[in-house]
């Protein structure tokens, strides 16, 4: 898709929320030589100051939205603002005519995410969603390990997926804590593994089940779940909320050879023997994709299509945590 730049513009943005997730886009658009952040947008200003001050120093600060998207030559926006806010905000962007690189989820409802698709392409916007995972080598080299080198491996059986955080420890009196917003920890943080995992093996969820208990929390904090996906695998994903330390491991388990990320390392184990994959892909982020698909075209890796297909697989989950049976995920 050209959306008439080229590698001479220096594409022009707006931050809109500049908490923990806007900050980190900060950190990253600041060092990419072709973004230039003209304008930020807090509804909590200070934390709009303490980012100019720390990281965009060139970057005016707007009193509200509609004064950031309106901010003179803005070719896009970054949108790090919590997920209740961000259809609006998308939405309003869309209409300014301006490109969006918004953090997931897209939209909490199934109607406006399908809106905001329609939006988009109508309008002919790049709309993406910041899964970082996709951009990270080893996550990219897996991919290309099930796909260009099947061979080795022989068809994908089995997927097991562990991931733990200190994360409920830290919600308290915020909106994550708060069930008219989110869903929990799988929710807020599991989404980025069960994506990464239809990135890496192309096949998707047909049914799920689960269980699932808020521990100390309003929330969903720790969940547990079985899925069946449409090229034959299955998986079992055990995430854990509450617990002291991170941790991430996923592995494929093949007919020829396992295929182990582990701690955001890449291993390949066959007869006993688990080596390191050294050859990794070189890795990148979502803001990079982000100017890179608007300066040259390139398509981005976390499009706002697969948005859908995660709100179908949450909503599964927790309907089945509810109802204690499978839940059949539509085509």
């Amino acid at each position: 898709m050209n959306f008439g730049m080229n590698m001479a513009d220096r594409v022009r943005l707006a931050l809109v929320g500049c908490g923990a997730a806007g900050r980190q886009h900060a950190v990253r658009l600041a060092a990419d030589a072709r973004a230039e952040v003209g304008v930020l947008f807090d509804p909590v200003a200070s934390q709009a100051v303490a980012v100019r001050g720390e990281l965009l120093p060139q970057a005016a600060i707007a009193a509200h939205l509609e004064e950031a998207l309106a901010w003179p030559g803005l070719h896009a926006v970054v949108i790090a603002s919590p997920t209740q806010q961000h259809f609006p905000q998308v939405s309003a962007a869309l209409r300014r005519g301006l490109h969006v690189l918004c953090e997931k989820p897209l939209a909490s409802d199934r109607g406006e995410i399908a809106a905001l698709l329609e939006q988009a392409r109508s309008q002919n916007r790049l709309l993406a969603i910041s899964y970082q995972r996709r951009y990270k080598a080893p996550y990219l080299t897996a991919r290309r390990e099930l796909a260009e080198r099947a061979d080795q491996y022989g068809p994908l059986e089995q997927m097991h997926l562990f991931v733990c955080e200190r994360w409920e420890q830290t919600i308290q009196g915020t909106w994550r804590d708060d069930p008219a917003v989110g869903a929990g920890y799988f929710f807020d943080a599991g989404s980025h593994q069960v994506d990464v995992i239809s990135f890496i093996t192309g096949q998707r969820p047909v049914a799920v089940l689960a269980c699932s208990r808020k521990s100390r929390s309003r929330v969903e904090i720790v969940t547990q779940v079985w899925a069946r996906y449409d090229g034959g695998a299955q998986l079992c994903a055990h995430f854990v909320g509450n617990a002291h330390h991170w941790r991430e491991d996923i592995h494929f388990h093949c007919q020829e050879a396992d295929l182990l990320i582990r701690g955001e390392r890449l291993w390949r184990a066959r007869n006993n023997a688990v080596l390191e994959i050294e050859d990794l892909l070189p890795g990148s982020d979502p803001d990079r994709g982000f100017i890179d698909a608007l300066l040259t075209g390139s398509a981005h890796l976390s499009p706002a299509e697969v948005a859908l297909p995660m709100h179908d697989w949450t909503a599964a989950v927790l309907a089945s945590a509810r109802s204690g049976t499978w839940v059949e995920l539509s085509g």
